[in-house]
């Protein structure tokens, strides 16, 4: 149907410039003047008619640009509407999420806080018999000290490690004490308040074993050596001591690793994280529905709203855009038909490189002006100025 039509259209161009060109044939040599007017016309009518057209294609171009442009920025903005919606309501179930886990921590803090304050009190409570056992062995000790006479300074710690250690730890003590007086300080006053001489370094070992060693060994007369069987059953209840607060420690290790907090009174704490996470679950299924629902609808409906708001502006755009368009190729099939037209009635006899208003209104002047007879003579002079055409003489015209 296409072709078609565009035979019809052809063929009837065609039809028409063959009886345009019937009509005017032998215009060119009855009046030249007139024929180059003609020429000169669907030239002016021709060049006007592809301005026309090259401005219908600028606004076709700028109208397709607008279109487009104003399309995507629409776009843009419903594609960015639509995300700062579901950030929005993304937020606001977060926000909700963030309150319920606010108060579960806060749940779970009092209830590991009750927890340990129940294990403290296990512990205590458990550990109690031994502790007062400890009391009474210590009360013990200090009576055999008080009934044989012995120095109260027997039962404390520094005497123990110095004298009677019973434990890996005392050991250890003692050993340290003895490289701290033996070592370290005259060690020290040697090299930060003496002279660095190997006689000074000699006198103040002995002097420091003369004076640590003799009250270690004087203290020692005095205690174990006189009291040697209150000394013993001391270590003995020391002995006793330490087996009862290792196995306090084992017992409150014990306690802390028994899974069963049933000693502890936390059903109530259980039963309020119970509620809130349950109520937390219910907002994370709200918020998958409410997204589901904005992915599949809301967003369908805000983006129809909007995209109804800018439907007229884009129509018209649209149109100004089509109609730039369907002028352009109107004007652009007038210019064809222009173009043929002229090249039908006037390239012939002109000849395409003076079909221009310039060349052809000089022509103009060459004929009004009586410089050339003819419209052969006018190109030839235009082509070449400076040859003057030939004319016939007087007398052979006459007679002719």
């Amino acid at each position: 149907l296409f072709c078609y039509k565009r035979m019809d259209k052809c063929w009837k161009i065609a039809k028409y410039f063959l009886l345009d060109q019937e009509a005017n044939m032998g215009l060119e040599q009855e009046n030249p003047v007139l024929f180059l007017e003609q020429a000169k016309e669907a030239v002016k009518q021709l060049e006007d008619c592809k301005l026309q057209a090259e401005s219908a294609l600028e606004r076709e171009k700028q109208g397709k640009l607008d279109f487009e442009q104003e399309t995507e920025a629409l776009k843009q903005k419903i594609e960015k509407t639509i995300q700062e919606r579901k950030k929005e309501l993304e937020s606001s179930y977060e926000q909700q999420l963030s309150q319920s886990d606010g108060k579960i921590k806060k749940v779970q803090e009092a209830r590991e806080k009750a927890k340990n304050k129940g294990i403290k009190e296990r512990v205590a409570e458990e550990s109690a018999p031994l502790k007062q056992e400890n009391v009474e062995l210590k009360r013990q000790y200090h009576g055999i000290c008080t009934r044989e006479g012995a120095p109260l300074f027997c039962t404390t710690k520094l005497f123990a490690i110095l004298y009677k250690p019973v434990s890996f730890s005392e050991v250890l003590g003692m050993i340290f004490l003895f490289l701290l007086f033996f070592g370290s300080i005259p060690i020290s006053i040697y090299y930060f308040l003496m002279p660095h001489r190997i006689l000074f370094l000699v006198g103040i070992y002995l002097l420091d074993i003369l004076i640590f060693g003799g009250l270690y060994v004087f203290i020692g007369n005095r205690t174990v050596g006189k009291f040697r069987d209150v000394v013993n059953q001391g270590a003995e209840i020391r002995k006793k001591i330490n087996r009862n607060k290792k196995q306090m420690k084992r017992l409150k290790k014990e306690i802390n690793k028994d899974s069963n907090e049933s000693h502890y009174h936390l059903e109530e704490f259980d039963d309020e994280l119970s509620r809130l996470n349950q109520e937390r679950n219910e907002v994370i299924a709200q918020k998958q529905n409410a997204l589901h629902s904005f992915e599949t609808v809301n967003q369908n409906i805000i983006r129809d709203e909007m995209e109804n708001t800018e439907k007229e502006r884009l129509t018209t755009l649209k149109e100004q855009w089509q109609q730039a368009s369907q002028e352009r190729n109107s004007l652009e099939g007038k210019a064809q038909e222009l173009q043929i037209s002229i090249t039908q009635k006037f390239e012939q006899f002109i000849g395409k490189k003076h079909l221009n208003e310039e060349d052809l209104h000089r022509m103009i002047q060459f004929l009004q002006e009586g410089q050339c007879k003819s419209l052969t003579e006018a190109v030839l002079k235009l082509e070449a100025p400076e040859v003057e055409p030939v004319l016939a003489p007087a007398g052979e015209s006459d007679s002719e």
